[in-house]
């Protein structure tokens, strides 16, 4: 079946009764009652239980209320973790294409949480300047980011959600490699449109750099004032915010809250003291932001 949420029926159920004598396997399926359709519909993906509805008037109408209990979407950019919940177990976890999350958002009417997590962002060869399609083109930096692409023009009012979650995770060898900016394109997004919503949102973009190079420190600066910037302007809308700096540990983040949004941006070095220790290692010279100019 196909992989995409699309209104037409399945083109090779309809070649096949055309082109044979012996009844189509959907007539098969007529005959079955209703509870061994449901039976059938509950191994099924979203997409294909979506192109299994539309093969027949009878399907759909015994599979009519199939997605009403779904009430949690963990989408990711790895296709194994990209699912559908009903977190009171009557109905099978159902696994989902990641690209058509924004549909589901819309045929889900019992959805109440959303998490995405964005766990390798690459950088190289994107044109962020540009709008996505997919989730695989889109970064923190495409015009209105992963909320936009996910939750488009939707307004927040038709939405029956009580949480949605954003994590983003940024790995750059070098920031000589990518000269990257402050990621604002999700918090614009949430501000303008999520800060006043029923439900809460919270935005979490991190990038961790593998190297530490003494010739960072100009890209590190353009870094530190975009985020400098990015709280003034929260700030002059009503925000809430809080910029933390921790030189020694190469660690710096920023926080903006205001109505029912919290956006959290972190750069820090990859330190392999604290995230694999070992007795005989010596903590690592690393020079952060001993030097920085706003």
């Amino acid at each position: 079946m196909s992989s995409s949420l699309s209104a037409a029926a399945d083109p090779a159920v309809e070649q096949q009764s055309s082109s044979s004598s012996s009844p189509p396997p959907i007539c098969h399926l007529m005959s079955l009652p209703e509870e061994l359709l449901s039976h059938v519909d509950s191994h099924l993906s979203v997409e294909d239980s979506f192109n299994f509805k539309l093969s027949n008037a009878r399907i759909d109408n015994a599979l009519s209320h199939n997605f009403h209990y779904y009430d949690q979407m963990h989408l990711s950019d790895e296709p194994e973790d990209c699912r559908i919940v009903d977190t009171r177990g009557r109905a099978p976890t159902r696994s989902f294409k990641a690209d058509n999350a924004p549909i589901m958002l819309r045929m889900l009417p019992n959805l109440k949480d959303v998490t995405v997590i964005i766990k390798d962002v690459n950088m190289r060869g994107r044109h962020p300047q540009f709008p996505a399609r997919t989730i695989s083109d889109c970064t923190p930096y495409t015009p209105g980011g992963y909320l936009m692409l996910l939750l488009g023009e939707m307004p927040p009012e038709q939405m029956a959600l009580r949480q949605l979650s954003l994590h983003i995770d940024i790995m750059v060898e070098t920031l000589e490699d990518v000269f990257l900016q402050c990621p604002t394109e999700d918090l614009k997004y949430a501000m303008e449109k999520l800060s006043n919503a029923r439900f809460n949102s919270f935005v979490q973009i991190s990038i961790c750099c593998a190297q530490i190079r003494p010739t960072d420190q100009n890209a590190r600066n353009y870094l530190l004032q975009g985020m400098q910037y990015a709280l003034k302007q929260s700030e002059d809308f009503g925000a809430k915010t809080e910029f933390v700096v921790e030189p020694c540990e190469g660690y710096v983040d920023m926080t903006v809250e205001k109505g029912n949004v919290e956006y959290t941006f972190a750069f820090f070095y990859y330190n392999p003291t604290i995230c694999d220790p070992t007795p005989e290692e010596a903590p690592p010279t690393i020079p952060l932001i001993t030097n920085y100019y706003i």
